[in-house]
């Protein structure tokens, strides 16, 4: 079992601009192509219907984008907060999951990135892999987890272990 790694009194993370560039790039262009379409061009009642739930679609990713930037993460001795439009905080000692999810985008495993989920009772946080520091706030809440005795399934100490590497 490795230490239990140390954080200031109060650790703040946050998603770089940078990472999310690609995400407001591509539901800008995807919302103009779709709706664009449906505005000026002469389509069809059913193509014109799929086109602009299409572009609500692209729309909504934006807006998860949006919320993305407006979150930041803080850990303390306490617990974990997410602070933004979607926020949530759990306590360490109300901690009764900690699952670390990677989901690939190649057949070789090689792309992809990871998501962890930690939940109590009542409320759950998820934070992906763009975050900075990713890596250093899933060390610190699993050896939370390992304090509390919370049991790991499978894929998820595959996954720290793959992390740790």
């Amino acid at each position: 079992m490795t230490a239990q790694p140390t954080l200031p009194f109060r650790a703040v993370f946050r998603y770089p601009l940078g990472s999310l560039a690609l995400a407001y790039g591509a539901s800008a262009v995807g919302a103009l192509c779709t709706l664009g379409l449906v505005r000026f061009a002469q389509l069809a009642a059913p193509v014109a219907w799929l086109l602009t739930g299409v572009g609500g679609l692209f729309l909504v990713y934006f807006v998860r984008t949006v919320c993305r930037q407006l979150t930041h993460i803080e850990v303390d001795e306490a617990g974990v907060r997410a602070k933004g439009p979607l926020g949530a905080a759990i306590r360490w000692e109300n901690l009764r999951l900690l699952r670390l999810d990677y989901y690939s985008t190649r057949a070789d495993r090689e792309g992809g990135w990871m998501e962890l989920k930690l939940g109590d009772a009542q409320r759950s946080i998820r934070i992906d892999s763009d975050l900075e520091g990713f890596a250093r706030l899933v060390e610190f809440a699993a050896g939370e987890a390992a304090r509390l005795n919370l049991a790991l399934d499978a894929s998820t100490a595959a996954n720290l272990e793959a992390l740790r590497r």
